[in-house]
């Protein structure tokens, strides 16, 4: 398996309900950049940080270890 990290970026978006787009726009960051967060694909801590913030959650809860 390649590089992934399992995230729930995803499943805490859509529970809220989100789009990505609305949440890239919370987070400061690009849809792209979401859109790369809930593939797996690898994505800055500091953007991550973001993520969880505007999600309202702790980083270990988006991003499980």
């Amino acid at each position: 398996m390649e590089n992934t990290k399992k995230n729930r970026v995803k499943k805490f978006r859509e529970s809220i309900p989100l789009s990505v787009s609305q949440l890239a726009r919370k987070a400061e960051l690009t849809p792209q950049t979401i859109a790369k967060m809930e593939k797996g694909l690898p994505t800055r801590k500091n953007s991550e940080l973001k993520v969880a913030k505007a999600l309202q959650k702790t980083y270990e809860e988006v991003f499980p270890q």
